[in-house]
């Protein structure tokens, strides 16, 4: 597998995880009285407010590399999908 396929497809993985930290990160500041231990939450916030951006911003630019050069994706269409949609909330997350 080329180096391409095989960094996009950790790159989505970690996109993943990240995403799902921003979803809780969301959740954990806008739900009142979230009784989780500050390690956690710092770890949570960390991976979803600051990671999860930067993290999808790579993946939609290995994404639009791809389909310049006209290449197979090497993901499940559930990954390139939900990916591409957390990157569009995350974007929208910070203009607004």
């Amino acid at each position: 597998m080329p180096f391409v396929s095989r960094f996009i497809a950790f790159l989505s993985k970690l996109a993943v995880i990240c995403n799902l930290c921003f979803i809780a990160s969301l959740y954990f500041m806008f739900v009142p009285n979230n009784h989780l231990p500050a390690a956690l939450m710092s770890f949570v916030a960390v991976m979803g407010l600051a990671m999860a951006p930067v993290v999808s911003l790579l993946f939609g630019g290995c994404f639009i590399y791809i389909g310049i050069k006209k290449q197979n994706n090497p993901l499940p269409q559930w990954q390139t999908i939900s990916n591409l949609l957390m990157l569009i909330m995350q974007i929208i997350y910070i203009i607004v």
